[in-house]
């Protein structure tokens, strides 16, 4: 009798391991995704992490220096000038019977100062371009302009700041670009060619009767696209009759950057130069990230001396047109609205300051955006003011500086 209980009860301690295991069993069916590891319980120990917190020794791991080494010579290969880019002395160049790859492969001359033109003129103007350091319109010829703008390159790229673009700049200038190509072949598209084009009159009150203030042709359209001015055009496509293009036809370009059309709300901090006619865009870590040349108030409606901010963005504006904004135009004329347009005064886009009448704004005259003054506003190109809208925010400060000549550089004088 004993016997039969010590074996029933043996069974039965059997029978609950066996039901235990497969309870388990289930369990862990039922956790799929459940990860078997070694349990590390050792404590932490916060001395010991400190002390690693600053070990270097995986500088010395193979497969660290390897990934070293290969990024190394990944970055002297790009670095690497290709066999046809190379620098002569200043020559007189030319564009005058020239193909595409004959311009984008014409050596450089330097350095680049004063009165000289040319594909290495236009190789350069290109370049900065592309890197969001506008000369504003594109023309193949050097001037005040373009000097600007390799100062401000010069000056956040650790070179000494001349203006001149000598050897030295121009070397860190291509190879920052990976020697790109200056001009390409474009198409022309139905877009091109659909319009509406309109003769866009001198006379405010006749402007004021169009339902757009669009553009002229299809020359000036494509023109803008591309950042150039309209009479360089025809030097690069001497043999293209812009009155009468047809689609498919194929035009020599400037290769530049592609346009801004999503929001990119980096830029940080705006500082104008009054009296250098320049448009810096600053990111949060101060470093410049937009130049542009700007036309800006002089005589009798000076830009502000002043930090504002801005309040307000709007994209295809229309235009208020009040004579008592204006010194030169009585009172007594009366007001008027234009139709928006990128041959609108205030071209395709307007951004309010907190100084009420005051903005940044685009222009329907490239050629003359950082030489003629304006009535107080920052101008810019449209290109240049459509990357700004979308890289500006509401709220972002604006601080207007050097409004006196002294002290600025030569190139901007």
């Amino acid at each position: 009798m004993r016997r039969i209980l010590v074996i029933y009860l043996i069974l039965a301690a059997c029978t609950k391991v066996e039901t235990a295991k497969q309870s388990t069993k289930k369990a862990v069916n039922k956790v799929t995704d459940a990860i078997s590891a070694p349990y590390d319980d050792k404590p932490d120990n916060a001395a010991e992490r400190e002390k690693e917190r600053f070990d270097a020794a995986y500088r010395q791991l193979e497969s660290f220096r390897e990934q070293q080494r290969r990024q190394q010579q990944a970055q002297q290969e790009a670095a690497k000038p290709p066999a046809w880019f190379q620098f002569v002395p200043v020559q007189k160049e030319k564009f005058k019977g020239l193909t595409t790859e004959q311009i984008n492969q014409a050596p450089v001359g330097v350095p680049i100062d004063g009165d000289v033109k040319g594909p290495s003129v236009l190789r350069a103007q290109v370049y900065f371009d592309q890197i969001h350091f506008s000369v504003g319109v594109i023309d193949g010829r050097w001037g005040r302009n373009s000097a600007i703008t390799t100062w401000w390159y010069q000056r956040a790229r650790g070179l000494a700041p001349t203006g001149d673009l000598d050897q030295t700049t121009y070397a860190m200038l291509a190879a920052e670009m990976q020697y790109a190509p200056s001009v390409k072949q474009y198409s022309v598209t139905a877009d091109d060619l659909k319009g509406p084009f309109v003769h866009i009159p001198d006379d405010v009150y006749e402007k004021s009767h169009l339902k757009c203030l669009c553009y002229e042709s299809a020359k000036e359209e494509i023109a803008e696209k591309f950042h150039v001015d309209q009479d360089f055009l025809d030097v690069l496509n001497p043999d293209v009759k812009f009155g009468a293009l047809q689609e498919g036809a194929t035009l020599i370009v400037p290769n530049v950057r592609d346009p801004q059309i999503t929001d990119r709300k980096d830029f940080a901090k705006i500082t104008i130069s009054i009296a250098g006619n320049s448009f810096n865009a600053w990111d949060a870590s101060g470093n410049l990230i937009f130049h542009a040349p700007t036309t800006l108030g002089a005589g009798y409606d000076p830009s502000p001396h002043e930090t504002l901010h801005v309040v307000e963005i709007t994209p295809d504006p229309h235009f208020h047109y009040d004579p008592t904004l204006y010194h030169e135009v009585p009172d007594s004329d009366p007001d008027a609205m234009l139709s928006p347009g990128p041959n609108s005064p205030v071209g395709i886009v307007w951004i309010a300051l907190s100084k009420e009448h005051y903005g940044i704004h685009g222009n329907p005259d490239p050629e003359s955006i950082g030489y003629s003054s304006s009535h107080g506003c920052v101008r810019l190109t449209n290109w240049d003011a459509e990357e700004v809208e979308h890289r500006v925010s509401v709220g972002t400060q604006v601080s207007f500086v050097d409004t006196r000549k002294k002290g600025m550089p030569a190139v901007a004088r």
